[in-house]
């Protein structure tokens, strides 16, 4: 049975037939006379002649798309990219030509031949190669710049999320390690228990989410573990509440794409002081992932300079890596905080 990859690379052939067969047609666009005559193609050195220049546009084509365009053009050697793209058109228009020059001359016909209009000129008569040559150019530039900017957008965001991975807010780590701390002094049953998932919490982020994609169940375990830290750390303090239906099975997801929503909530969300909850429900059916979150809005007495960064960067992150399958809603107000998020895996 064929895999994941043997259709793609049988879409991604289809779509180079297809393109080459727009770009061939183009010609007609602008004159009603074939660009390759192929009736008359074993009998025409003109028409083999047009039938080498297609074949050199072609070989050019990919040979500027795969190589001339990233080599060149993106980094900016336009002067060595355009003068190899003009040899290049040079040997498309001439090459053929010249070989004309080494085909013997015909014998003078015994009766005149009919009269044949004159030849036009050659940049005329090719006019056509040059329309697709430039047309090939182009789509290999937007397409290849395209491409940079997209991986340049992904690694920027790498970078803001290893960022954000290294800090780990401090503050929640060292309030923990005094919560263990107090849990310890009392000879309370949950220390050891506390500090198992404290451990679990860090061998994910140091370990685990430095890969592209992780099993949705152990995303899904981390956050359990930073809900019990939470519950640990702020005691019986806010109402919190945790819930997951569904089997993760075999499913994979970026790390920390879930953990952002849940993190928000417990910093915005969550006080000692004041009456605090946070509500978080995550569902697994089939091959989709459904993650609501909800807290209400508590005071921060010293706000983070980062904050709105964990969102953004997942927004981003989740147009990237999973653009057309997913939906974020959020509904922020004065006093409550909703996230509503559907990945399709």
């Amino acid at each position: 049975m064929p895999d994941a990859e043997y259709w793609r690379r049988v879409r991604r052939a289809i779509l180079h037939l297809a393109g080459w067969i727009s770009l061939l047609l183009l010609p007609y666009l602008f004159s009603f006379k074939k660009a390759v005559q192929f009736d008359q193609l074993w009998t025409s050195p003109h028409e083999l002649k047009n039938l080498l220049s297609w074949v050199l546009l072609i070989g050019f084509s990919y040979l500027n798309h795969l190589w001339l365009v990233p080599a060149f053009y993106l980094e900016r050697k336009r002067f060595r990219y355009f003068l190899l793209a003009g040899l290049g058109l040079a040997a498309i228009l001439w090459l053929p030509e010249a070989l004309n020059w080494f085909r013997p001359a015909a014998p003078l016909p015994a009766v005149p031949a009919p009269e044949v209009p004159p030849k036009p000129a050659l940049i005329l008569e090719n006019s056509h190669v040059f329309l697709l040559f430039v047309v090939s150019i182009l789509v290999s530039i937007a397409y290849q710049a395209q491409i940079r900017l997209k991986e340049t957008e992904q690694q920027r965001l790498q970078a803001e999320l290893s960022h954000l991975k290294a800090q780990i807010q401090p503050h929640f780590l060292f309030n923990t390690l005094n919560s263990i701390y107090a849990l310890a002094l009392r000879k309370d049953g949950r220390t050891a228990d506390t500090i198992v998932q404290l451990s679990e919490f860090l061998r994910y982020v140091i370990r685990d989410a430095q890969q592209n994609l992780v099993p949705l169940e152990k995303e899904m375990a981390y956050i359990r573990n930073y809900f019990g830290l939470q519950q640990s750390r702020l005691r019986d303090t806010v109402n919190a509440r945790f819930e997951l239906t569904g089997a993760c099975g075999q499913l994979q997801i970026a790390p920390l794409i879930l953990f952002s929503f849940v993190e928000n909530a417990f910093k915005h969300g969550a006080s000692p002081d004041e009456e605090s909850e946070v509500d978080i429900r995550a569902t697994v059916v089939d091959n989709e992932v459904s993650l609501c979150v909800f807290n209400k809005k508590v005071k921060v007495d010293t706000p983070s300079a980062h904050t709105g960064i964990g969102i953004e960067n997942t927004r981003q992150r989740l147009k990237l890596l999973y653009p057309e399958r997913h939906t974020l809603k959020i509904i922020d107000t004065e006093t409550e905080y909703k996230v509503q998020l559907n990945v399709l895996l």
